[in-house]
């Protein structure tokens, strides 16, 4: 030996070792002697995955960054209790972005790896964080001086020209167009729709996309209103709508915005800062409609009253009056009489608005392959296949190909 180390020899396999699955198994061991019994877990929910058992893709964010994730797991034997306890709690079921607090038990697999068990959750919880959240945001529009900004406008005396934000293709959009299209239709009032997710990750930017368009239009040519609708929905569905940006928007929007969405029990951060607020989309058209007609009714009413005041003063003329100041009186006499015949046709109109009043006058409506109704020539493509409604029927036509 000349007092050197000898050189371990590393090609040589240890005559001890442990085969993967008994380290697991280790491991396994020692996370049920840390973690006996079950605990209560705080968490956000990034995905679920419905396949008979409930499966749960659960983070933790810190100032928007991924710091944690693990998977769970709602067996078929508690998640029919779990669901209904949720669901009689929120309005609705689990889904991706909603904070939870589940109590839970920790199991490692050695096929599946780590993952937690679901046995219990406390839905009172997430129904208190987007409370908490819905009151963050009303105190930052305070702060900024913007909250009570749209309800400072006068409300609406006529609508000519709206923009409507909603959801596309949904009930809550058919349900406001059998009350509105009457009006378009009639030539009354032009509906601008807008289309934007309203629930989900995407919606934020969706929403406020839709928002920063109706302000486009409005600059293009003032806009009466500001209409955004949606049918009903879970409270975890319509917090997506407690959004500060979206919020913003419409809070500072310099037309009244109206909000029909879907619900009479619970806020959202949009019903509060906007000038009007309504149930249900159908009410937002009840609302603009009953509008309408009041107008028409009132300039009726003013019609009447210039015809009332021109017969006065006609009454009160002098017999001696020159031939020029008759030509006057009749002149006067015939503006109100046409006034008045106007305004007796225009509430005719409001008052009598629906498709097959007008289909039963000689008149037919015109409809694009999406169903909605064509009021401009400019609006169809060439090459596009409309649909002409008539009162008896309908038939479908293609427009030439230039």
């Amino acid at each position: 030996m000349t007092g050197r180390k000898r050189k371990k020899d590393t090609t040589r396999p240890p005559e001890q070792f442990l085969e993967l699955a008994d380290v697991l198994t280790y491991v396994g061991q020692v996370i049920a002697r840390g973690v006996p019994g079950g605990v209560w877990v705080r968490a956000e929910l990034a995905s679920v995955t419905d396949r008979r058992h409930l499966y749960l893709d659960l983070v933790q964010l810190e100032g928007g960054v991924e710091v944690a994730k693990c998977r769970a797991t709602i067996w078929a034997r508690e998640r029919f209790s779990l669901e209904g306890k949720f669901r009689r709690a929120t309005g609705g079921g689990f889904g991706a972005g909603l904070k939870v607090l589940l109590f839970c038990t920790a199991e490692f697999h050695a096929q599946y790896g780590f993952s937690l068990n679901v046995i219990d959750i406390a839905p009172e919880f997430t129904v208190g964080d987007a409370a908490l959240k819905l009151d963050a945001l009303r105190q930052t529009l305070l702060l900024e001086g913007v909250y009570g900004l749209n309800r400072l406008l006068p409300s609406p005396t006529d609508f000519t020209r709206v923009a409507v934000i909603a959801p596309a293709e949904a009930a809550g959009l058919g349900d406001f167009r059998r009350e509105a299209d009457p009006l378009e239709a009639a030539g009354l009032t032009r509906f601008l729709y807008l289309e934007a997710t309203f629930q989900g990750p995407g919606a934020s930017a969706s929403l406020t996309r839709a928002a920063a368009r109706a302000r486009a239009l409005h600059e293009e040519a003032p806009l009466d209103a500001l209409v955004v609708i949606r049918g009903g929905g879970a409270v975890t569905d319509l917090a997506w709508l407690n959004d500060l940006d979206f919020a913003r928007a419409l809070a500072t929007f310099p037309a009244p915005v109206i909000t029909g969405l879907g619900h009479a029990r619970d806020d959202t951060l949009p019903d509060e800062v906007a000038a009007l607020r309504t149930d249900t989309p159908s009410k937002a058209a009840a609302l603009i409609v009953r509008t309408v007609v009041q107008a028409a009714a009132q300039a009726q009413e003013d019609a009447r009253t210039i015809r009332a005041q021109a017969t006065a003063w006609l009454l009160d003329a002098d017999a001696g009056v020159s031939w020029a100041a008759e030509r006057t009186v009749r002149a006067a006499r015939r503006a109100a009489e046409r006034a008045q015949a106007d305004t007796d046709a225009l509430m005719r109109q409001a008052l009598g608005l629906t498709p097959a009043r007008t289909l039963a006058r000689g008149y037919a409506l015109v409809r694009d392959r999406r169903g909605q109704p064509v009021t401009r020539a400019h609006e169809v493509q060439s090459g596009e296949r409309l649909t002409l409604e008539f009162q008896d029927g309908a038939l479908t036509v293609r427009t030439e190909e230039s």
